[in-house]
């Protein structure tokens, strides 16, 4: 057994042997450490073919399988690289062929424009030109990204595969020298001297030896910039003498640069925000894949630390993958990103050049706006101050009487347009109203309205209310809220600056006397006795037990937060009084109102309230925005978000949906709606007011105290 061993051994060497001369005979002639050691193993084994009949199984089972189970994987890895090598080179290639195509695009459309000049030769012309330009600098970025980072990468996994299999043969070697040292004494010497040889393999060393030896690739030194080339026509072929060459139809000379033109389909900003786009797909793409190219390789090296070949050899196929990926992912970055510099040129330029023109713009809108602060101080005169709604109106339809007076109009309920029957869409200034006819319509129906019919004369106390509403102008929703510091500095400006003229003392004496003359309806929130007769039902029941709720001393948490600061302790309102006389505007000591929806502030100077709070109102002067007082905080909210407490009454929230009797229609309760309870419990039922003024009876269990 130990001769047929010897053998067979011997016939391993020679084989061996012959794998060596022929892989001496392609690679370049270069000292290798690994090579060395190899052709040392082999003396050795042929030396001990004789002597040790077991060696053979030695090096089967603790060199060859090892060797090969542990280098498979870098066996497929080595050929995908030089697969993906290929692949790129094609790439490249590729790219090339589209550049020399956009070329030859760009020299026709030059050629054609030339020949033919016209407006759409040179929108060609421009269109090819960019689309040579953004080529051009795609394949220079790929071909710089191919030569900085793809091509190395290639070298570098080559490196750790070469490294790799030199710890895997190194480590494979050292093991059947040691098991042969320790068989036979007389070995001792050439295998200790073959396991410092083994030992001083570096794979590095090796690498910078054949690095050196290998001859330089025709074509493949640094990278090589594609330059621009733009077309130059043609030379003339026939001059009649008398006749110099025709310089108009040249197009104009193009750089190295985009052209943005009324005639280039290329649009700058769409353009640099779909390439931006474009450059963060591919950049999360590329975090994507390494991140996934590092999971990989490190359940790899765990697989073939823990002898799990199989499935090593299986996750380098993944491995190979997510590299070619990653780097074609990196390629396409790079021309994005060259194509992105074009635009990003452009835009600079022109944000330059815009902040330029606002800069010029902003100095001159500062001085209009004074202007027009100043011309606003004007008084008018007093003749149009006296005119009440009616007198107005007459001196409108002196030019034609069939013509409407619209004027645009804030809804507080949902109203149709008179015109297209459509309903008036909004929060606020939903359309216009006609003051003498009272039409509703939309912005874009008031020219089809119809003629404008004049009501017939109304009595004493309609009257009344139809000046109030011809009377109140309307809130310009696009000034800025009266309530806001912006609008509070500059109304305390313009006081400054005009009181101290004698002009100005007399405009506020002429405001005093018309505010006089106009009366309190002029102020829907001026007088709140008024405007709670208004809205409530006036029933003697009702009349009567307001009169007897006066009586009842108030409870702690109806009073107001702070005394001291309240308007009935002698304190004057921030806006004037809509009253003639001289005192300041005051308020009942009854200013406790229950908030009935929740409302979200959106200034500073504006209160958060939710459905139940109690607030104390300390200025009514503004229809729209009252300041009150609420959790210790002073603010504005909307009016039409509150309602009255009167002494006596307690707010309630209703606790189900429920329709209850109101004496003519029923009264729709929703759940978690407030309500107002104005009378006492009698067997279960109590006496309720909504919102809106509406009274009705409900049953105490379906209510409960806020």
């Amino acid at each position: 057994m130990y001769e047929r061993h010897a053998e067979e051994l011997q016939m391993l060497v020679t084989n061996f042997r012959k794998r060596n001369s022929e892989l001496r005979k392609e690679r370049p002639a270069c000292p290798s450490s690994l090579f060395h050691t190899w052709e040392t193993l082999l003396q050795e084994v042929e030396i001990d073919s004789q002597a040790l009949a077991d060696i053979a199984s030695i090096l089967s089972r603790q060199v060859s399988r090892p060797l090969l189970e542990r280098s498979f994987h870098r066996k497929i890895q080595s050929r995908k690289v030089f697969t993906h090598r290929e692949s790129f080179e094609t790439i490249i290639a590729k790219t090339e062929e589209k550049l020399a195509k956009c070329r030859q695009e760009y020299k026709n459309a030059y050629l054609s424009y030339l020949s033919a000049p016209s407006t759409e030769s040179l929108s060609a012309y421009f269109n090819a030109h960019n689309a040579y330009v953004q080529q051009l600098h795609a394949t220079n970025g790929m071909m710089e990204e191919f030569g900085k980072n793809s091509l190395p990468s290639l070298l570098q996994e080559i490196e750790e595969i070469y490294t790799d299999l030199c710890s895997t043969v190194t480590e494979a070697v050292l093991q059947g020298a040691e098991v042969v040292s320790t068989r036979a004494m007389e070995q001792c010497r050439r295998y200790e001297a073959l396991s410092s040889q083994c030992r001083a393999v570096s794979g590095p060393v090796d690498l910078s030896h054949l690095s050196r030896a290998l001859p330089t690739p025709p074509g493949r030194g640094p990278i090589i910039k594609r330059v621009f080339v733009p077309p130059q026509p043609p030379p003339p072929t026939d001059v009649v003498e008398g006749d110099g060459p025709d310089n108009e139809n040249i197009p104009p000379p193009l750089r190295d640069e985009l052209v943005v033109d009324r005639l280039s389909a290329l649009h700058l900003k769409p353009s640099h925000d779909a390439l931006k786009h474009e450059s963060q797909e591919l950049e999360t793409q590329v975090r994507q894949i390494r991140d996934a190219l590092d999971t990989l390789v490190r359940v790899q090296q765990r697989s073939v630390e823990a002898a799990l070949y199989n499935k090593a050899n299986e996750l380098q196929e993944d491995i190979s993958m997510k590299r070619f990926d990653l780097t074609v992912a990196q390629l396409h970055l790079s021309a994005i990103n060259a194509q992105k510099e074009l635009f990003s040129h452009k835009l600079e330029g022109e944000t330059v050049t815009r902040e330029r023109k606002l800069s010029a713009a902003s100095t001159a809108s500062s001085k209009n706006k004074w202007l027009k602060a100043f011309k606003s101080l004007k008084t008018p005169p007093p003749e149009a101050e006296k005119k009440n709604g009616a007198a107005a109106t007459r001196e409108l339809l002196k030019g034609d009487p069939d013509a409407h007076n619209f004027q645009e109009y804030t809804y507080k309920k949902i109203t149709p347009c008179d015109v297209c029957s459509q309903v008036l869409r909004g929060h606020t200034r939903q359309g216009l109203k006609c003051r003498i006819c009272k039409m509703n319509v939309h912005v874009d129906c008031q020219e089809k309205a119809s003629k404008c019919q004049t009501k017939a004369r109304l009595l004493r106390r309609q009257k009344s209310t139809s000046e109030i509403e011809t009377r109140v102008p309307e809130p310009n929703v696009d000034d800025e809220t009266p309530h806001s510091p912006r609008r509070q500095k500059l109304n305390l400006r313009m006081k400054s600056l005009s009181l101290d003229s004698p002009e100005s003392t007399e405009h506020v004496r002429r405001g005093k006397h018309h505010v006089t003359a106009v009366g309190a309806t002029s102020d829907p929130h001026s007088n709140q006795s008024s405007s709670s007769r208004i809205q409530s039902p006036s029933s003697p029941v009702h009349n009567r037990r307001l009169l007897s709720a006066k009586n009842i001393r108030m409870s702690s948490v109806e009073l107001p937060d702070d005394n001291d600061k309240s308007p009935s302790s002698a304190s004057a309102s921030p806006c004037p009084s809509p009253v003639g006389n001289k005192k300041s505007h005051r308020l009942l000591p009854t200013n406790l109102y229950v908030v009935l929806y929740n409302f979200k502030s959106r200034h500073q100077d504006e209160l958060d309230l939710k459905a139940g709070y109690k607030v104390t109102v300390i200025d009514t002067s503004d229809t729209d925005w009252w300041k009150g007082k609420c959790l210790g905080k002073i603010g504005f909210f909307p009016s039409k978000y509150v309602s009255k407490l009167s002494p006596g009454e307690k707010a309630l929230q209703v606790t189900h949906n429920l329709q209850v009797s109101d004496g003519e229609n029923g009264l729709m309760l929703l759940r978690d709606q407030i309500v107002i309870q104005v009378g006492e419990e009698v067997d279960g039922m109590v006496m309720i007011r909504s919102g809106d003024n509406r009274q009705g009876v409900c049953p105490i269990k379906f209510l409960q105290e806020v």
